[in-house]
């Protein structure tokens, strides 16, 4: 199978399994099944073309009974390609499966947790992470334990995404940690965690810490628990003020949950400050948007041109909000920068709705690259309308 189709069919398939969890909300309508097996059976010779043909001919999608078609479709064309030999692209369709309780890319996670590349190890986490089940912790938890440093934050920062009671111990066992950075993310994981109960121990550690890092994520995990007090937003608004970009990024991206108007001043200050770095900069315009103001717009849209801001823009993307910036967002699709490019379509497929399915099908006659192509079927994937069926069966 040649590449760029092998990857749109794994991203495909992967996003219309991310759809089918709108079939709970879709009443029981009769159908005639026209063969669903018969279209795996294509699946599995290979015959992908013909099998979507069957599928739309066979089924309609705003039925249970074409969704469950859909479903199956999705899972065969997944495990299919188990086959391919790209392990990136084994782990991400594993994993996937594995959010549904389909575990027969368990080989494939395994040799991906143990690989020496870097990068495969944390696309499996992050799949793993997304997965969210009992025995995806569970791997989770035994690659945490047996890993050395890198592993034990690689495997932190999914965990802190799980958002499950069933992580809170271990998060709680790194927050004790000596090394700073496991405590930064297992803070970060209690505050999205959103359980009150720690609120006490991390009241405690925000007292004791010396470390101005995790001072201002204790303090932005102590608002998303639903401490806005002055004195917790002082403090996230002392580490806007450092000479750390990082520090200071991450505090501008944090005051968006203090949910106060009386932090818009430092954030514009931040924003206005020629001086200032770049990377900040930004983040307080992004976070500027949640409060209604769109002061900081322009210079969002100046870094898709101005290289100094350009490299820091595309992770804050997602942290856009979209009635104020949308627009902004939309041209991003059209950046020269690939990166660029894939992080808008990520962001307007987390933020956007059903006008953004235009926009995106709109996109679609304009892209070669395939990459970008199965970042539009995500997109449409994630908005998991209806309507976004249609295309994704024609790509």
């Amino acid at each position: 199978m040649p590449k760029p189709l092998r990857n749109l069919i794994i991203a495909l398939a992967a996003v219309c399994v991310v759809f089918l969890a709108a079939k709970a909300v879709i009443g029981r309508v009769v159908v005639r099944n026209t063969g669903i097996d018969d279209i795996q059976k294509m699946v599995a010779q290979g015959e992908y073309p013909g099998a979507v043909r069957a599928l739309k001919a066979g089924y309609r999608f705003n039925t249970r009974p074409g969704l469950d078609a859909m479903q199956k479709f999705s899972m065969a064309v997944m495990r299919q390609a188990l086959n391919e030999h790209d392990p990136f692209e084994q782990c991400y369709v594993a994993t996937a499966l594995a959010a549904y309780g389909d575990w027969s890319g368990r080989e494939a996670i395994d040799r991906a947790l143990n690989s020496s590349n870097y990068l495969v190890q944390k696309a499996a986490v992050e799949g793993l992470a997304k997965a969210r089940n009992a025995q995806a912790i569970a791997i989770l938890e035994r690659f945490y334990r047996s890993s050395g440093m890198d592993g034990r934050l690689m495997a932190l920062q999914g965990l802190g995404e799980v958002r499950q009671p069933a992580v809170m111990p271990i998060l709680l066992e790194a927050a004790h940690s000596d090394d700073s950075s496991m405590e930064v993310w297992a803070v970060s994981g209690l505050g999205q965690l959103g359980n009150r109960q720690v609120a006490p121990y991390l009241q405690t550690l925000l007292s004791k810490t010396k470390n101005p890092l995790v001072r201002t994520e204790t303090a932005h995990a102590l608002l998303l628990l639903g401490d806005r007090s002055d004195e917790t937003i002082a403090v996230i608004e002392k580490g806007l003020s450092t000479n750390d970009p990082q520090e200071a990024s991450e505090a501008a991206l944090s005051l968006v949950d203090a949910r106060n108007s009386a932090v818009v001043g430092p954030l514009r200050e931040a924003e206005i400050n020629n001086n200032g770095n770049p990377r900040v900069r930004l983040a307080a315009a992004v976070a500027l948007t949640h409060y209604g103001y769109a002061d900081g717009v322009p210079l969002l849209k100046n870094a898709l041109k101005d290289r100094r801001f350009g490299t820091y823009l595309p992770p804050l993307m997602g942290h856009v909000d979209f009635t104020v910036g949308r627009a902004f967002l939309v041209a991003a699709m059209n950046s020269d920068d690939t990166v660029t490019r894939l992080s808008a379509i990520e962001a307007i497929g987390r933020l956007g709705g059903e006008p953004e399915i235009a926009v995106l099908q709109d996109a679609r006659p304009k892209v070669a690259d395939p990459i970008i192509l199965a970042q539009i079927a995500w997109a449409l994937g994630k908005i998991g309308r209806p309507h976004c069926v249609p295309p994704l069966l024609d790509l």
